[in-house]
């Protein structure tokens, strides 16, 4: 049964050349939802290939309130061409405290949602589960389970849920509802049956990350948290969990943080300078399994001194480090735009199953910030990176959803799809929700709708001087042109093509060709302070 579609503003990329039947690398969806949004939650790809985004909904009354009006979930084929909405299903309930939780049935065909609900009458807080087919997002409500996990308001997060090999449903909370609280965590069967519950920790302020599964044999879930206690440096913790709820906590304090010490003589006096380089560990930061005891940490990365803050290197990394013995095995540092005053936040960080590593993060600088892609091993061995320059829309570094593993028919992993909040830059109204879609081999598409991506990166723009153009390692460019407005040639160089020197040039704006070894032109505006 398919329900009506609400109006859609889409912003996709037209392929000069579509795949078989997979989308190229990027693609950008901004459903404008009239000021009517409140969370994403949660998304995931059924057995038909299709992905399903769910998102709460609210009513804003001003002041920064707004009123719940319930939860949409939207079906979206990531095969079609433009990428389309094929279902969606609205369910009205002003009751929402809680995100919800998609996931493939275990038990045999369909998918399964989840849901917290408190219920006053009784002052408890309840699991539902609902059981809903590949074609038709509606569920039986008299078919579902409702769980009363504990008395009073428990509070949790979208990442706070997992389905585990051995079919169970896995979730932390808080109790009360409030982060310097009790935690636990739970394991409830798609029966309906409540299993066991353990408490985690007792009145600490903790900020939650992610809920996952480390090891498949013998099963270990982890849930790490983050706390500040010697500002600005925030501090990991990695909670280790067996099957039964024993707990070991890793400390990760410090990790990739390191203090180096020059001195010169000035007057006979020793003056020093110290030099740092660290992870500002914050809700911003992805830990994700590497295989055996190892982790992914993705967090922001700062190497400065305290001689000057104009020279500071701020940007995005992602370290290896094994778990247990805390040994770091190697790191990699994205920082393209290299002008004092910009900085990166992690998105997103996914390892598939053959060790294909995708690191989503968002860069900052004046005018403009771009999304950034890489595609790696687990070593760190750079494949290609697309700079996404998203125009007037703002993707929210607070609510992007961990990333998705496209897979095809056969279960062949194709790609990678993230979702998010976004929002037009000016326009308060037109908010909603983002969707990249990209496959392995990273082919650019041509622009549509303001949004450009580039196998390239290009900075500070506007420029008074020098442009820097940052490439990715798997494209090799011969020659760059630009051009006046009136489509006057006023440069050209084909070699040292990493810089353009415009000093000696009028201020306007111009136009700069890029072009590419495999016949590829870009073409981008570049303005001349």
């Amino acid at each position: 049964m398919k329900k009506p579609i609400l109006p859609l503003l889409v912003l996709a990329f037209a392929a000069s050349a579509v795949q078989a039947q997979y989308r190229d690398m990027y693609s950008i969806l901004y459903h404008d939802t009239t000021g009517f949004f409140y969370n994403i939650n949660t998304s995931m790809q059924q057995r038909d290939g299709d992905h399903l985004i769910d998102i709460n909904l609210a009513e804003e009354i001003g002041n920064g309130d707004a009123i719940p009006l319930g939860r949409m979930c939207y079906k979206i084929s990531p095969t079609s061409f433009p990428l389309t909405i094929t279902d969606s299903l609205f369910v009205a309930d002003t009751a929402i405290i809680e995100p919800s939780f998609l996931a493939r049935d275990p038990r045999g065909e369909g998918n399964i949602r989840v849901a917290i609900e408190y219920r006053e009458d009784c002052d408890s807080t309840f699991v539902r589960i609902s059981h809903f087919p590949d074609d038709d997002l509606h569920s039986n409500p008299e078919e579902d389970v409702v769980v009363p996990i504990c008395e009073g308001v428990a509070g949790c997060g979208s990442n706070a849920f997992l389905i585990d090999s051995w079919g169970d449903l896995i979730m932390t909370y808080f109790r009360p509802a409030v982060q310097n609280a009790n935690q636990h965590i739970a394991r409830i069967g798609l029966d309906g049956t409540l299993k066991h519950q353990a408490l985690l920790t007792e009145n600490i302020f903790y900020d939650a990350g992610s809920l996952r599964v480390l090891k498949e044999s013998p099963i270990q879930y982890y849930k790490w948290y983050y706390y500040i206690n010697d500002y600005p440096y925030a501090n990991l913790d990695v909670f280790v969990i067996d099957s039964l709820f024993h707990k070991e906590t890793v400390n990760l304090n410090g990790i990739l943080r390191q203090e180096l010490v020059a001195s010169y003589p000035y007057y006979d006096t020793m003056y020093y300078i110290y030099e740092h380089e660290r992870l500002t560990i914050n809700y911003n930061t992805e830990v994700i399994p590497a295989g055996g005891n190892d982790v992914l940490v993705a967090a922001e990365y700062t190497h400065d001194t305290n001689f000057s803050a104009m020279t500071q290197d701020r940007g995005v990394a992602v370290a290896r480090y094994d778990l247990f013995t805390k040994q770091l095995k190697g790191y990699i540092v994205f920082n393209d735009s290299h002008w004092w005053g910009s900085f990166g936040i992690p998105l997103g960080l996914k390892m598939l199953s053959d060790g294909t590593v995708y690191f989503l993060y968002k860069e900052y600088g004046f005018p403009e910030e771009s999304v950034n892609i890489v595609k790696m091993d687990v070593n760190f061995n750079v494949e290609w990176k697309r700079f996404c320059k998203t125009g007037d829309i703002v993707l929210s570094s607070y609510s992007l959803l961990p990333p998705i593993v496209y897979e095809d028919a056969e279960g062949e992993e194709k790609g990678v799809a993230w979702s998010g909040y976004g929002y037009k830059s000016g326009h308060p109204s037109r908010q909603g929700w983002v969707y990249f879609m990209l496959n392995h081999d990273g082919a650019v598409s041509a622009t549509e709708g303001g949004i450009e991506v580039r196998p390239y990166d290009f900075y500070p723009n506007p420029t008074r001087d020098e442009l820097h153009l940052n490439y990715s390692p798997d494209i090799q460019p011969v020659r760059i042109e630009l051009y006046d407005l009136q489509g006057r040639m006023v440069q050209t160089q084909s070699k040292n093509l990493e810089s353009l020197n415009m000093a000696g040039l009028p201020t306007g704006t111009y136009m700069m060709r890029v072009m590419l070894e495999d016949g590829k032109v870009f073409s981008d505006k570049v303005v001349k302070e």
